[in-house]
């Protein structure tokens, strides 16, 4: 993993982060806590098919609203279940 990547992942070295075996944590924290330029290294690493198909999977509590929408269009979702995201359901 990239350096300017480690911000990211505070709690594991991520040295010890595997592309192939990690992709679903990688794709989730990248997502949800990076900036335009970690997603961008992000699409370049993994498909969009794949990111698309990781991120529906949910992973509750991880993300905020305006992120969420943002990533709508940016995987062009249509309908989502934001119970299986967001951080705080009001």
């Amino acid at each position: 993993m990239q350096n300017r990547l480690n911000k990211l992942f505070w709690f594991t070295k991520p040295s010890h982060l595997n592309l192939a075996k990690d992709r679903e944590i990688i794709i989730h924290q990248t997502l949800s806590q990076g900036s335009l330029e970690d997603i961008r290294f992000l699409f370049r690493k993994y498909s969009m098919r794949v990111i698309k198909k990781i991120f529906l999977k949910g992973k509750k509590g991880l993300y905020d609203p305006r992120v969420l929408a943002l990533l709508q269009i940016m995987l062009r979702i249509k309908r989502i279940n934001k119970n299986r995201y967001l951080k705080h359901v009001h």
